[in-house]
């Protein structure tokens, strides 16, 4: 049985009874050690068979309970130790020199004396003891030797072979604690390097995140600028062939094709920020059934070429409008369609959405192949499929399922499954959606008309990508024919152009080569002209960091829109911002 935490618990018990100058370092360790050589001394005095010795050793005890007072009064432990050290060394040799020399038992006392110092002060102040110990006792079996102690009796080679017994054991006994020390300095240092490897590890790890989440966002930027002019693009075409069906068809394929493929770096995006708890929920009222029938309708043309029958089920108790973060939600909905598509080659595949009153339960059932059971706890974690071959059979990157669970507990909902193997699935996700109230300015499909679209107004883009600046530039001059449109490639053109020439309204880039839109902006507001730096700045980025959003936002920014963005929401910007600027003019 092991007793060390029991003896361990006692110890600190005992420590904690000590008066407060004993309780620190090493004190409470030599406080228990002196308190038993005391005990020792008081046992000694009371079973000695030398009378003259008691005197000697209670004078001993008394110095040694001196030195606790000196402890107590703050007096440094080294200079006590070697007092009491040398106390003790002069008490044992005056005894022996009087009962025996070499022969007397009580020396043996000597071999222990260079331990206190050895453990309490250092290995050097151990080894000088042990020197001094050797020479007492080397004097005293001379002393023997040489016939000046009694007992005169016994043979000279006995003092020779007590000498030479006592120092070996002294230096025995101090090799032990010498090794232990050692190897408990070894164990140190082993566990110092230890820790030292660890601390680079931690630090190489954190470099890796930090490369990690540079890489997504660039990539991110990377993706969503093309995106931007695609689907920026694809609707000015679409405004274009209202008239013509077949040309609106081809384009509504396009733009369903340039959704899902957002969704898949949105996927990519969103789980790295999820996973730095960076995403947050942006809410707006909109219609339910619009957004489901977009997420529904986007997986239409790939049905076709299905022996699959797809089918949607509306409750017609829902409510009409909904405030929460709609992106999110056609994220959700997106996933689990494409999964039930993706794994059901004959049946059905059904989107039903009922109205729970409060709340709304959407739910996506399969008759495809089913999840087995033992794979049914691996189904929402990242990069997992619930078999090792279905990513080889049916593609995929196992994120869909991780993002939608983190994604529905985000909007405030939970979501989960039903499944048989062989016989297909069932995904749900339910949301505390209530009924919202229907906003003032319900988006269309066509630009609204603007309030200030027969004005004559003077815009700066500015944007490294030439394909961005002709898209702006297209929806800009659509919603007001008469502008005029200066570009700027990056800050510091974008400036000196600002100097030359007065502008309306600034449209900014947040990322650009040379000097990027934050401190292009930031430059604008601190050091321009009164009649220039309130100009209203209307932040553009494929950057969707947070944290870089905001930065970019205290630099001076009047609002910001997200790439791609659709051309309404753009010229309402817009010209909330010109309205804006103007109300504030008058004002002023």
């Amino acid at each position: 049985m092991d007793n060390t935490p029991f003896l361990s618990a006692r110890f600190d018990k005992f420590i904690a009874r000590l008066p407060a100058p004993y309780r620190y370092g090493r004190a409470p360790y030599l406080v228990f050690f002196v308190s038993i050589i005391i005990a020792l001394l008081v046992l000694d005095m009371l079973i000695t068979p030398y009378p003259n010795t008691v005197g000697v050793t209670f004078a001993l005890a008394l110095l040694l309970a001196f030195f606790f007072f000196l402890v107590y009064w703050g007096v440094p432990l080294a200079p006590i130790i070697h007092m009491g050290t040398a106390a003790s060394a002069a008490m044992l040799c005056y005894v022996a020199w009087h009962a025996g020399g070499v022969f007397f038992p009580r020396l043996a006392w000597l071999m222990i004396l260079p331990l206190t110092p050895f453990y309490v002060i250092s290995r050097g102040a151990g080894y000088f003891w042990l020197c001094v110990v050797w020479l007492l006792q080397l004097g005293m079996a001379a002393a023997n030797y040489w016939g000046w102690l009694p007992p005169f009796h016994h043979e000279l080679h006995h003092a020779t072979s007590t000498w030479v017994t006592i120092s070996a054991v002294t230096g025995t006994l101090i090799i032990v604690p010498m090794i232990y020390d050692r190897l408990h300095e070894q164990a140190v240092q082993k566990g110092m390097r230890y820790q030292r490897e660890l601390e680079l590890k931690r630090q190489e790890l954190e470099q890796i995140l930090q490369m990690r989440e540079h890489f997504i966002a660039t990539i991110s930027h990377e993706l969503r600028t093309p995106m931007n002019a695609i689907l920026g693009f694809n609707d000015l075409l679409m405004a274009r062939v209202q008239d013509k069906p077949e040309a609106l068809k081809v384009l509504n394929h396009t733009r369903q094709s340039a959704d899902h493929l957002m969704t898949v770096i949105n996927d990519i995006l969103d789980y790295s920020q999820l996973q730095a708890g960076q995403l947050v929920v942006h809410s707006e009222t909109f219609e339910l059934r619009k957004i489901t029938g977009y997420a529904f309708e986007l997986f239409r043309p790939k049905v076709k070429s299905m022996a699959v029958d797809y089918k949607i089920e509306l409750d017609e108790a829902l409510p009409k409008w909904v405030h929460t973060d709609r992106h999110r939600l056609m994220q959700v909905l997106v996933n689990l369609l494409g999964n039930a598509l993706k794994f059901t080659h004959q049946g059905e595949v059904v989107l039903r959405v009922q109205w729970e009153n409060p709340g709304v339960l959407f739910s996506v059932t399969d008759t495809g192949i089913g999840i087995a059971p033992e794979r049914r706890d691996q189904i929402f974690k990242r990069f997992s499929q619930a078999d090792i071959g279905i990513h080889s059979r049916y593609g995929g990157n196992g994120l869909g399922l991780a993002i939608s669970q983190k994604l529905a507990h985000l909007l405030g909902g939970d979501i989960g499954f039903e499944s048989e193997l062989g016989q297909g699935s069932r995904f749900w996700f339910r949301l505390p959606l209530q009924a919202a109230e229907a906003p003032q300015h319900t988006p269309d499909a066509q630009s609204p008309a603007l309030q200030t679209g027969d004005q004559v107004w003077r815009f700066l883009i500015v944007d490294d990508h030439p394909i961005n600046r002709l898209l702006v530039k297209k929806v800009l001059q659509n919603g007001w024919p008469q502008c005029e449109i200066l570009e700027a490639a990056e800050g510091q053109q974008a400036l000196q152009m600002l100097r030359d020439t007065p502008v309306d309204l600034v449209l900014m880039d947040m990322v650009m080569p040379v000097m990027d839109g934050i401190a292009a902006t930031r430059c604008l507001r601190e050091t321009f002209a009164a009649t220039v730096k309130d100009l209203p700045v209307l932040g553009l980025t494929a950057n969707v960091n947070p944290v870089d959003l905001e930065v970019f936002r205290q630099a001076g920014l009047s609002d910001l829109m997200l790439k791609p963005f659709e051309p309404a929401q753009l010229c309402a910007k817009v010209e909330q911002c010109l309205l804006t600027a103007k109300k504030s003019s008058q004002g002023s």
